[in-house]
């Protein structure tokens, strides 16, 4: 238990704008405002892998981020980190995502913004975008939930994203964030492996002659032979194995680099040079391998590489549209720009609060 090195609700630097105290504490005050909020809802009609075919079991970013929140809480829980602030932060990681994930992003940094990130719309839609109070914008989030967003793939070392709220509300972009966001990153790495990998299994788009190949997997795991009868049961065996072999690594190797690098306190860790919450390298070469045999057979497979076509086309629709006409954005919208720049970054933030569903209808309605 490493409860010395967690983030302590006490010792929070707060909000940007104070208010009044009841009996939550501050990161589950974080927490509900998240899972109130307008983008948090909006999960349920994103990606997470298939764009169009929907299905009762298939993940969407909903699905795929409460899982990602419960590994998250799980693993703080064992090392006795702040539960609530790793929580807050995996519920928080995905809230700027485009509709149709990963396949939207990359159309909007191919058209409109080199430097998209939806980490950085992360930010803005907390900070920013979400209108849910009368004195400010955004969900006036505390200040370790807000640096655990930005760092979610670690310390930012290049950004042309401005994220200090004012002088005294600001981030040292460089250092490592904390334990509990450090959590929050590596859970949300073995949520999609494992969930993924159901999904891919589930949809029959991998095959059993492809389940063989992954040598490490069946090492780690001691299947011998899988048997076609009971394809479902070993999908299931299989997910859960994933889940409690890499958290289980997880949690041993964190303790192995907290006393191997003389981990002490807080401070310790954001000034550590890497991550401390990480996999062994035993298990490493098993999520290298599962990331690569995902992408080889799953990712890059006919049925998920057609979705991902049509899903691009539409968004490619949609910028062109507002681009060159402004004028169909909701007043709301169309009020903040003011000159070329902020026209784009008005039909990207717009853009990105649309589900799936919507942008199709959108695209449907005005092709």
């Amino acid at each position: 238990m490493h409860t010395n090195l967690s983030v302590k609700n006490e010792l929070s630097k707060g909000r940007l704008v104070k208010i009044n105290k009841d009996v939550r504490d501050i990161f589950e005050r974080d927490r509900d405002r998240v899972l109130h909020s307008t983008a948090f809802r909006k999960l349920k009609d994103k990606t997470q892998v298939f764009m169009f075919e929907k299905g009762d079991y298939y993940r969407n970013r909903l699905t795929h981020t409460l899982e990602v929140a419960q590994l998250a809480r799980s693993l703080s829980r064992r090392l006795g980190l702040n539960e609530d602030l790793s929580e807050v932060i995996a519920l928080s990681h995905d809230l700027g995502h485009t509709p149709f994930g990963h396949a939207g992003e990359e159309i909007i940094i191919q058209e409109l913004d080199e430097h998209f990130n939806h980490n950085v719309q992360s930010f803005r839609q907390v900070t920013l975008l979400e209108k849910k109070y009368i004195d400010y914008e955004g969900l006036n989030l505390s200040w370790e939930t807000l640096d655990g967003i930005i760092k979610h793939n670690g310390p930012v070392l290049s950004t042309n994203y401005n994220f200090d709220l004012s002088e005294n509300f600001n981030f040292n972009l460089i250092l490592n964030p904390s334990l509990e966001a450090q959590v929050a990153t590596i859970c949300d790495d073995i949520a999609y492996i494992a969930h993924d990998f159901d999904d891919a299994l589930r949809s029959k788009v991998i095959s059993i002659d492809q389940i063989k190949t992954l040598k490490s997997f069946f090492k780690i795991s001691k299947y011998e032979i899988i048997d076609t009868t009971y394809m479902d049961i070993f999908r299931n065996n299989s997910t859960r194995f994933l889940i409690n072999f890499l958290i289980l690594d997880v949690f041993h190797q964190t303790n192995k680099n907290i006393s191997h690098y003389n981990i002490n306190d807080h401070l310790e860790v954001v000034l550590c040079n890497q991550f401390l919450v990480q996999f062994s390298d035993e298990s490493k070469v098993l999520v290298s391998e599962l990331k690569k045999f995902l992408y080889d057979n799953f990712y890059t497979s006919d049925l998920v590489t057609k979705g991902k076509d049509n899903a691009q086309s539409i968004v490619s629709f949609l910028i062109k549209f507002f681009m060159n006409d402004e004028k169909f954005l909701p007043a709301s919208w169309l009020e903040k720009i003011n000159n070329d720049e902020s026209k784009k970054r008005v039909i990207i933030d717009y853009i990105c609060g649309m589900t799936d569903q919507f942008s199709i209808n959108f695209y449907n309605n005005n092709v």
